[in-house]
């Protein structure tokens, strides 16, 4: 009986060690499989090899330190240096017109020409200043000739010393009215060519009448921006018969609050868009306005930029980023590194060789292909920066398993 109950205990000793060494190797098996007894939630785990298969790549969390930007509304407009009103001297008819909205025109060429009584006028002026001066040295010829006799008379002393004296001094005063005439001949005559710009002496076998006529001149070269004449119009000293401007250089005049004032300098970059185009073009912060409206407290600060192809137009409606001179640590990251999860910007943190949490983050403006992250991360942390839309997909299929 004794011997039997021995057996018995044996054997039950033998079983319990059968299942202690099985449970034991289950256990061994599972860790070294690598499989996690409990997952984080949120966590996706993806094995070495199937990155490598799938290209995705993790990279740093990015610190910089940029100025915050300001981004203000304004328009385009001409530069004051840039635009030329073109007039006339004198009220007149036009009689041709050469130049159209919109042409490029070069300095001196011809826009348009007009007819004036003023023209008549100053031809009349000029031909009595011609006569005169015929006159005058005539007189100034006889009376060089008398002197010159006067003096040989003294010579032989058939003339006295006041003779002479008086000879002389009719000589100086016909000299000193032919120089007055000679002045009064080339004011008229400068008042034909440069301020009417009409030819003074009307050239053989030529038209009098297209010479009569006072051409409209391009003073730079520009474009036509207004255009007020047409051929018959009539037109005066107080109307603008053209403007043209250089479209080569620009400003932007930028509507710029109180507050944000004092933070601007001068000479600092800005970035100009118009809407309708992706484009942007950088100009210069060059004046920070004299005065502020009344109404809306805001300051027109300019911006000179570049127009060469004159892809911009005067009072285009513009927006403007410009820096304001204190710089701010940001964290920035890939744009590509974010995802959409469960409606919300969402990142995908390294947390080992192998396994990414989700980070739901808030996200800043976006700046080339960066894009600023102001809650959610810290620097010295790896996010995904390729295949991000892969690992996204890993945890959504891993939530529906579960």
């Amino acid at each position: 009986m004794k011997r039997s109950f021995q057996y018995l205990l044996l054997l039950t000793v033998v079983a319990l060690m059968g299942c202690k060494g099985k449970a034991s190797s289950a256990t061994d098996t599972s860790v070294a499989e690598g499989k996690p007894s409990e997952k984080t939630p949120g966590e996706v785990a993806v094995s070495k090899e199937e990155q490598a298969a799938q290209h995705i790549e993790v990279g740093w969390v990015e610190v910089g330190s940029e100025p915050r930007m300001l981004t203000v509304p304004g328009r385009i407009a001409l530069p004051d240096n840039a635009m030329w009103r073109v007039g006339v001297l004198t009220t007149g008819r036009i009689a041709e017109v050469f130049a159209n909205l919109g042409d490029f025109v070069h300095k001196g060429q011809v826009l348009a020409k007009m007819h004036s009584h003023d023209v008549h006028e100053a031809r009349a002026d000029y031909q009595t200043a011609l006569s005169n001066r015929l006159k005058v040295e005539a007189a100034k010829a006889l009376a060089q000739k008398e002197f010159d006799r006067t003096q040989r008379l003294y010579t032989l002393k058939a003339a006295s010393v006041e003779q002479v004296e008086m000879a002389h001094q009719e000589l100086v005063n016909a000299e000193a009215e032919a120089r007055n005439v000679e002045i009064s001949v080339q004011r008229e005559r400068t008042h034909l060519e440069d301020s009417l710009g009409i030819p003074a002496d009307i050239p053989p076998n030529s038209s009098g009448e297209e010479n009569d006529l006072i051409p409209i001149v391009a003073p730079a070269d520009g474009f036509v921006l207004q255009k007020n004449v047409t051929v018959g119009s009539t037109i005066d000293p107080a109307t603008d018969a053209f403007m043209l401007g250089n479209l080569g250089r620009l400003w932007m005049l930028a509507s710029v609050g109180e507050k944000d004032l004092p933070l601007l300098r001068l000479g600092e970059s800005a970035e100009i868009t118009v809407p309708g185009s992706t484009d942007s073009i950088r100009g210069t912060l060059t004046n920070l306005g004299q005065q502020f409206d009344a109404t809306t407290r805001k300051m027109e600060v300019r911006i000179e930029l570049p127009n060469s192809g004159s892809q911009l137009k005067p009072e285009m409606l513009a927006e403007a980023k410009l820096p304001l001179g204190r710089s701010e640590t940001s964290l920035r990251i890939p744009q590509q590194s974010i995802q959409q999860v469960s409606g919300q910007d969402a990142v995908f943190v390294r947390v080992a060789d192998n396994r990414f949490l989700v980070r739901f983050v808030r996200t800043g403006p976006i700046a080339g292909s960066k894009i600023e992250i102001l809650e959610g991360l810290t620097s010295g942390e790896q996010v995904v920066t390729q295949g991000s839309f892969i690992v996204k997909s890993e945890l959504l299929r891993s939530t529906i398993g579960d």
